[in-house]
């Protein structure tokens, strides 16, 4: 399997090598039978290697490719629509470590492949051969200078009046700095860039906006008298908010913000991951509104968007993506920041979002064995479960632990869930005791 919770991730000089992704972007070519397509990468050390494989596989099969250069993945996806183009491919390793590789495919909607688009894609990968198109057929590159200009024509056209707040930006030495910058200071923000330079190796913090990395953004916030702050990861898609006191908002109580706002306008149905918090449950009860949960990770986010087209109006995964389907198929922190700023009353608002804990935890576990040890987590634990991805296990009411292997790293996460922040944690710390007594059974089997 090359495809995981979001694209193709991994190691340049191991699965995800330029020959491997020479292959498998033909093979997307050949499935969507598309002949324009927007290129970008990040600024990993590996993503212009991986970026020429991507342009040259799409070369041979006679696509003119728009190459974007530097840019974040929301941008990619936008410019689609602004340079008529049919799809994209995004080389970025999004929020995980500098080490990581990864490719992103998109369709014509903005969205990446579905879930079984990408198995289709795999299959073909699999009977493929190398064979160009002959010399006169072969694609066109095209350089694309002003995407910074194009995206903020873009993004502006569908924000709407927004209040001046003042606050911060931490673009994690990614490559969302400039393109934020290029918008808040179009529109006369009064906003402070942190971090906004973009630097390939993360040096002032990890790209993945989580608690533990956002230590120093939360003392920022609070010893300068921002209004908030907002963190996002390398490739600018997460948006991770943090009040004016320095408390870090968890994605999924924003996603419930935003869910409100939403059906505030229209009511409609909400998408959201099985790993969010009951907070978008009581949202969803007080609206009177139907859930549509999926698997965790954007293409099963979106396929559930392109089954319910016309009537949702929202969705969300707590990681900090936002995704208002009549703009975007994705998230993107710069657009919600000004979704944000459109709410004179932001700040107090977000306060009014029922509050759950979550503590997110996880085990390092081999790729070849992660799938089987969850297989004998469920065979070790009883009690109502939803095996939806991985196995979700309910114990009273706001009470649950999910346990499911990464899809992008030789991980298994687990998350503890409950109104009162020690019970949470006690799941979660359960859970870890969980896995490692099945890893170590799964791992004893083969010896």
């Amino acid at each position: 399997m090359i495809f995981g919770t979001s694209g193709a991730r991994g190691f340049i000089d191991q699965n995800l090598k330029p020959n491997l992704v020479y292959k498998l972007t033909i093979a997307y070519q050949k499935y969507t039978g598309y002949k324009k397509v927007v290129v970008g990468q990040d600024d990993r050390r590996q993503s212009k290697i991986l970026k020429g494989a991507v342009i040259d596989a799409l070369l041979s099969q006679g696509v003119h490719v728009l190459d974007v250069g530097v840019a974040p993945t929301p941008v990619i996806a936008r410019l689609t629509k602004e340079l008529e183009a049919e799809g994209a491919v995004a080389i970025t390793g999004s929020h995980t470590p500098p080490y990581i590789a990864g490719v992103l495919y998109f369709l014509e909607d903005t969205g990446e492949l579905g879930l079984k688009d990408s198995a289709k894609v795999e299959k073909i990968f699999e009977k493929i051969s190398d064979s160009p198109v002959g010399w006169k057929k072969l694609g066109r590159l095209e350089q694309v200078d002003d995407a910074i200009e194009l995206y903020v024509k873009s993004v502006l056209r569908d924000a709407k009046k927004v209040k001046n707040y003042r606050f911060i930006f931490d673009a994690a030495n990614g490559v969302a700095g400039s393109y934020a910058k290029a918008v808040f200071e179009e529109l006369g923000l009064n906003h402070s860039m942190l971090n906004h330079l973009p630097l390939g190796s993360f040096p002032n913090r990890l790209p993945s906006p989580t608690l533990q990395h956002l230590k120093k953004t939360s003392k920022e916030v609070r010893e300068k008298g921002f209004d908030f702050g907002v963190a996002t990861d390398a490739d600018g898609d997460r948006a991770i908010f943090i009040d004016n006191i320095g408390k870090i908002i968890l994605g999924d109580i924003t996603g419930a913000y935003f869910a409100t706002r939403a059906l505030e306008l229209k009511k409609g149905k909400i998408v959201t991951p099985i790993n969010s918090s009951d907070s978008i449950i009581e949202v969803a009860k007080k609206h009177g509104i139907k859930l549509i949960w999926t698997k965790v990770g954007p293409p099963a986010i979106v396929d559930a968007i392109r089954k319910n087209k016309k009537d949702t109006v929202f969705a969300f995964e707590e990681s900090g993506k936002y995704i208002w389907p009549e703009t975007l198929l994705y998230g993107d922190s710069v657009y919600s920041v000004l979704k944000a700023l459109e709410d004179p009353q932001f700040t107090e608002n977000l306060k009014e979002i029922p509050r759950f804990y979550v503590i997110k935890k996880e085990v390092r576990c081999a790729d070849e064995i992660k799938y089987t040890v969850i297989k004998e987590i469920d065979k070790m634990t009883d009690g109502k479960k939803i095996h939806k991805d991985g196995i979700k296990i309910y114990y009273k009411k706001h009470a649950w632990m999910l346990v499911r292997a990464s899809g992008t790293e030789p991980l298994i996460r687990v998350f503890g869930h409950d109104k009162v922040l020690k019970n949470a944690e006690n799941i979660a710390s359960s859970g870890v005791e969980i896995v490692k007594e099945a890893k170590k059974k799964v791992e004893g089997s083969f010896h």
